[in-house]
């Protein structure tokens, strides 16, 4: 009788092994400073005064099927859905302190994406733990704009385009004199661009953008005493490259330096499958100076 080894064995040997799927959903809420300046004209005169505030939802539903060819590399098939929704309050006044103009508008972006990712598990090294790298690239193939709650002066919106974007992390911990407290370094650069498109609703062509930010932090990890809930806390500072293009134009580029404080609590159910981030972030200094971002992620893994 033929053995089924052999058989058994070329099958185990071609075929994938799935090391997980997850299913998370990221909410973010941004809250901008109010901003307020006054113009003045060529002779001293008063001119206007504009006041400007920016606040933000984003939401991120992340479907990803991971793929574990050996111990160490892990792929993985992404598609999720982004939505991001921003309250642009623009406001103009005159010296009286009357209503000027009013241009607020609340600002919609919306995409499908899909992409892959690969994490690389290597282990200790330089006296570290847990070392990893992580990679992913997305693809936006439906950028839809459009522009609600138009004040009288706002202009609108419609349109759609598309865009990608790609993301490098290297990561480690490290452990401490101390009972239960970790460091945590990270570095991570991304690459965000987005194509230039059409603004049907006035007949206008609207600005490719681009960004790359390059960004290095250090946070101390506290393991509480209570299963399963970590405490996550230091700072974050980032380069970010912005440019814009016009159709048939090169590309136009500033720069900014910024520190951003984290405060983040983590969550994993002692059974595999469930977890929960909480987090905030305050801007320290530049354009974005005293600005916070609150996030909540919920994920699962089957």
């Amino acid at each position: 009788m033929r053995s089924a080894y052999p058989l058994a064995l070329a099958l185990t040997l071609s075929s994938p092994v799935w090391a997980g799927v997850e299913l998370k959903t990221q909410l973010e809420y941004s809250d901008g400073q109010r901003h307020s300046e006054t113009s003045y004209e060529d002779d001293g005169s008063f001119d206007e005064r504009s006041v400007k505030r920016k606040t933000r939802w984003e939401s991120d539903t992340l479907f990803n099927a991971e793929l574990n060819p050996d111990s160490d590399w892990v792929w993985s098939a992404r598609l999720g859905y982004n939505a991001r929704r921003s309250v642009d309050f623009k406001r103009e006044y005159r010296e009286d302190g009357s209503l000027k103009k009013d241009k607020t508008r609340t600002e919609w972006r919306q995409s499908p994406y899909a992409g892959l990712g690969l994490r690389w598990d290597f282990g200790s090294m330089i006296g570290g733990d847990a070392w990893s790298f992580r990679a992913y690239h997305d693809r936006f193939f439906d950028v839809e704009y459009r522009a609600t709650g138009l004040a009288e002066d706002a202009k609108p919106v419609a349109g759609r385009g598309n865009g990608w974007e790609t993301k490098l992390t290297l990561q480690a911990e490290y452990p401490s004199p101390w009972y239960s407290l970790y460091l945590l370094p990270k570095l991570s650069i991304k690459h965000e661009q987005y194509s230039a498109w059409t603004n049907s609703a006035q007949d206008e062509r609207e600005k490719a953008e681009q960004e790359l930010q390059y960004e290095a932090r250090l946070w101390l990890d506290w393991i509480m005493p209570v299963d399963g809930w970590e405490l996550m806390f230091g700072p974050t500072w980032q380069l970010e490259d912005k440019a814009e293009r016009k159709p048939g134009k090169a590309w136009e580029w500033d720069n900014e330096e910024q520190w951003i404080g984290t405060l983040k609590l983590e969550y994993e159910s002692p059974m595999p499958g469930f977890e929960m981030e909480l987090a905030a972030e305050h801007w320290l200094n530049g354009a974005d100076k005293d600005d916070t971002r609150y996030k909540l992620e919920l994920s699962y893994e089957f």
